[in-house]
């Protein structure tokens, strides 16, 4: 019986021994477990963090590279705006949209040309000179007409086209004149090569028996008229060169024409036909290219500029000058603006060949010649509303030019353009 007992007792004390070994180890597991989900629960709460601060330091980069941007986009315009430095000497105050040029001193124009020795004389008051390494032309100027030179049309003009001739600089003096410096033309004036001068002469070409081909003759006439659109119809407000002639179209060194002597040149606000008047006539102008509502009543419009262009026009089919003087014949001088009119109005097609500059030769469209001619007979029509204007000149130009052989080189004693076949003889007074 006793030993029952103690049996039983030791079975118990197992069971307790047993069940508190498998509670021990519940409470361990779930202790490990807790400890777990709370480390587990600490790397969330530590991930979260790093994420949003790594968020908040992208935002803060972001702002700051924003800033960055904006800080140097400032600095660019600002940089910008202080670099307007001078350029050439020339400097431009967008402020007041005018253009200052280069001023130069007497002494620094005597050097350049030597005392102004009469063995750089181009023609009348212009001299060649040097000055900074550079050629260029010094034009003895009525210190007047300097001060009335409107320099927002070189602003505009002369930097952003290619055949208007680029002034340099002034030199003011006292005294009635004073002198404008331009760029230099190698190959003088138009005048030079239609009619012989100075320059022909000089050191501009080395023999007189040089002469235009057609083809330069025609790109010539391109030119000029180019830049006449550009001053009548692109300019804003527009202006009136008020002083075409072919003394005044200067040539490069590669025979490209530019349009020079912009002194007597008006604004035209407005529209550009609207009409201003002037009374004087310049002694400058040479009378065979005014139009007639210029002479009779003093008005200026581009038509004006067009009228003499197409005296230009007909100078440069010719060879001969806007006015022939009276011969020892008694015959009366005559009017290349009323010859062309005559020429055209006959059926007889040798008499425009006749009329025709004899340098040329046969080297030459006679088709193209008669569109010219009538071209040239619209510019000067007496009724300005009658004559085309500048962007139509362009537009007939550039067919001739187009329809050119490939561009000939200029020779000093014979024209070097390819023969054209001449045109059948027909009615030449086709209009244009």
């Amino acid at each position: 019986m006793h030993g029952a007992t103690n049996i039983q007792v030791n079975l118990h004390k197992k069971k307790s021994t047993m069940w508190d070994t498998g509670l021990y180890i519940a409470l361990g597991g779930i202790a490990f477990g807790v400890s777990v989900a709370i480390a587990a629960a600490f790397l969330v709460i530590q991930w979260r963090k790093n994420k949003q601060n790594s968020c908040k330091l992208v935002d803060v980069e972001l702002q700051q590279l924003g800033l960055s941007v904006r800080t140097t986009n400032e600095k660019k315009v600002s940089s910008a705006e202080e670099s307007e430095d001078p350029l050439d000497g020339q400097i431009i105050n967008k402020a007041q949209g005018k253009m200052v040029v280069e001023t130069y001193t007497i002494e620094e124009l005597t050097k350049a040309t030597e005392d102004f020795n009469s063995s750089n004389l181009i023609e009348d008051s212009v001299f060649h000179g040097r000055l900074n390494g550079k050629e260029v032309e010094i034009k003895r100027t009525p210190t007047e007409t300097i001060s009335k030179i409107e320099f927002e049309l070189f602003q505009d003009a002369i930097q952003h086209h290619p055949n208007i001739m680029w002034l340099l600089g002034t030199c003011v003096i006292e005294g009635p004149d004073s002198f404008l410096v331009f760029e230099y033309a190698r190959n003088g004036s138009l005048k030079d090569w239609l009619h012989g001068g100075l320059a022909m002469k000089s050191q501009f070409i080395a023999s007189c028996y040089c002469f235009l081909t057609w083809s330069q003759r025609l790109r010539i006439c391109l030119d000029v008229a180019t830049a006449l659109q550009y001053m009548h119809h692109i300019m804003n407000p527009s202006y009136v060169h008020r002083n075409i002639k072919s003394q005044n179209i200067f040539l490069d060194e590669e025979f490209n024409a530019k349009m020079g002597n912009f002194g007597m040149a008006r604004c035209v606000e407005g529209d550009s036909e609207d009409q201003k008047s002037d009374s004087s006539h310049p002694p400058s102008w040479s009378k065979g290219y005014l139009a007639p509502e210029y002479l009779q009543h003093g008005v200026i419009t581009p038509s004006m500029d067009i009228f003499a262009y197409g005296v230009v026009l007909l100078e440069v089919l010719s060879g001969q000058t806007p006015i022939t003087a009276p011969n020892e014949k008694g015959e009366r001088s005559v009017w290349l603006s009323e010859k062309i009119k005559s020429i055209l109005q006959s059926d007889n097609a040798d008499e425009l060949r006749g009329w025709m500059d004899n340098a040329v030769g046969e080297d030459y469209s006679f088709d193209a010649a008669v569109t010219l001619a009538n071209l040239a007979r619209a510019c000067t029509e007496d009724d300005p509303s009658l004559r085309p204007n500048a962007g139509e000149i362009v537009e007939k130009l550039l067919i001739l030019v187009e329809e050119l052989p490939a561009a000939e080189q200029f020779s000093t004693r014979e024209g070097s353009c390819k023969l054209l076949v001449k045109a059948a003889a027909k009615d030449i007074s086709t209009p244009i």
